[in-house]
């Protein structure tokens, strides 16, 4: 394929976009869909819940609302079986997130120290609610609620 052959299609390919803008919609549709749910939930917030930690009932709580089993779940792979040991801000503390049940996720020490402060995709958030469905107890909200009347 020469240059005059490339420039040739190349040409052809924006003539016809710009005859039917339309068969861009599809594409201009998933990037944007695409880009809001792998962009990080929420902004910072200069707000701070003034207290760090959740309480040892609070924790208990959360492992029994996850079925004594790690709530991390990889795109492709089943949920950890790894017993939780630890409550996680959901949404970091350390970014605004609250200390409250409903920013709170069961996590084995390999996958809590693995998400770090990390925020979360709205993505993994999504995901995290629908699973939660599933084995929450009836009557317990499985939403993310990471700051005073923002559950997501």
């Amino acid at each position: 394929m020469n240059i005059e052959h490339t420039l040739s299609l190349l040409a052809d390919m924006i003539s016809l976009i710009l005859d039917h803008p339309w068969i861009l919609l599809p594409v201009v549709v998933v990037v944007l869909v695409c880009s809001v749910l792998a962009s990080p939930a929420g902004g910072a917030s200069s707000f701070r819940d003034p207290r760090r930690t959740f309480t040892g009932a609070e924790r208990r709580e959360a492992f029994d609302r996850a079925g004594l089993q790690c709530e991390h779940k990889s795109i492709l792979w089943r949920r950890c079986a790894n017993t939780p040991t630890q409550g996680d801000h959901i949404y970091p503390w350390s970014k605004g997130g609250r200390t409250a049940m409903s920013n709170q996720q069961a996590l084995c020490p390999f996958h809590n120290s693995r998400k770090s402060g990390s925020v979360p995709t709205r993505m993994y958030i999504l995901r995290l609610q629908q699973r939660r469905r599933r084995y929450f107890p009836d009557g317990t909200s499985p939403l993310v609620e990471w700051r005073s009347g923002a559950a997501q």
